[in-house]
């Protein structure tokens, strides 16, 4: 088969087939995601913060572009902060990262300090210093590293978030390395965004979200000493999602989206060996009380994302070896629960199936978060 030579066709083949099932696709990450609560009645007052994130995370691949590996430890994230105004906080904390068996056993320390604004509705914010970001992006995977919560969980830059009931918006820049003149590297970033607006939404319970997502990769300077060549490579998402939701019944949603996502490198580093690629990215979801069910297909020629999943890339994670055909087919069982106030349990078996080289590979998580807010009441 000759992969991805019409993806007008395909989309819309794909398209008509999810419009049958009234269907959605984004994985429920919202319990690791960082937010930085502003309370309009909390003005001129101190408050904590504590997140405690455990995670064990294990992927039994053995194919050639991603190899297996167990991500086993936990994070603790304290924070202190203080409202000046009714829309405006300030934070300062610690974050500390432990693997289990690493040495030195707290292999991660970096402080953390942010000031988020807030508008008067409290449905726009800037955020400077560190973020909320790695999964609370909300970007679907071929774009967004599926660990970034365990290995890049701290952001350090600007952000603007949209969250109201008809739009959800989110840009940022991730400044990752830092460079003063003569640095024996070079300077290093992330930007990207994510418009989902809420076209459609009935008492029924049905909505229709379109999207639009992309990221933007640089890795350059003028300054530093590095003689290797800059390297700036952009990806992109457009879709849409059909979600229907129910309350007080087994099925709480059935929902199902696509996406076409391309690839493209805008410099000539040397590095990568396509310049340009693309994917195909449908999704169904079904919710019930006990257990989630996802299923993803991913069909691609020549994709490559820096900060996106590595399974999903057309050039393996380590060694050099491309495959410009991908075809895979995932499913996801999903547990969350909730355990007791502000401490959440969640697991996940995925099995990976390998359409082209006829080949199975599976990973499970288990995830437990805890996260403490209290304000500090004025005498």
């Amino acid at each position: 088969m000759t992969p991805v030579l019409n993806y007008t066709k395909r989309i819309v083949g794909v398209v008509f087939l999810l419009l049958q099932h009234h269907a959605f696709a984004q994985l429920n990450n919202s319990q690791l995601f960082d937010n930085i609560t502003v309370n309009p009645s909390d003005s001129g007052k101190f408050s904590i913060a504590v997140n405690n994130f455990n995670y064990l995370r294990n992927t039994e691949y053995f194919n050639k572009i991603e190899l297996g590996r167990t991500l086993f430890g936990t994070q603790l994230h304290p924070t202190i902060g203080y409202q000046p105004t009714a829309n405006i906080k300030l934070n300062a904390g610690v974050f500390l990262r432990s693997d289990f068996g690493a040495t030195p056993s707290i292999n991660q320390i970096l402080p953390t300090f942010s000031v988020k604004i807030s508008n008067q509705k409290h449905t726009r914010h800037f955020i400077f210093g560190a973020l909320e970001g790695a999964l609370a992006h909300q970007l679907i995977e071929p774009l967004f590293d599926i660990n970034s919560a365990i290995l890049n969980r701290i952001e350090n830059g600007a952000q603007f978030k949209i969250n109201n009931k008809k739009v959800f918006f989110d840009s940022w820049i991730n400044w990752q390395k830092f460079i003063s003149q003569g640095s024996p590297y070079k300077e290093q970033f992330t930007t990207g965004f994510n418009f989902t607006p809420t076209i459609l939404s009935t008492k029924s319970g049905f909505e229709i979200l379109p999207t639009l997502q992309a990221t933007a990769f640089h890795r350059g300077g003028q300054i530093d000493s590095d003689s290797s060549n800059m390297v700036m490579v952009f990806n992109g998402a457009l879709g849409f999602t059909l979600k229907k939701s129910w309350q007080k019944t087994f099925v709480k949603q059935i929902s199902a989206s696509v996406y076409g996502t391309f690839y493209r490198e805008n410099s000539n580093s040397g590095y990568l060996p396509y310049k340009n690629g693309m994917g195909l990215y449908p999704t169904i979801f079904v919710s019930t009380k006990w257990l989630d069910v996802m299923v993803n297909y991913w069909q691609a020629n020549k994709f490559i994302a820096p900060v996106g999943s590595s399974i999903y890339q057309s050039v393996a994670q380590y060694g050099g070896f491309t495959e410009k055909a991908r075809k895979l087919l995932i499913l996801r069982l999903m547990y969350n629960h909730k355990l007791a106030d502000d401490l959440f349990l969640g697991a996940r078996v995925e099995p990976i199936f390998d359409l082209k080289n006829k080949q199975t590979d599976y990973s499970y998580s288990l995830y437990l978060t805890y996260n403490l807010k209290h304000t500090f009441t004025r005498k």
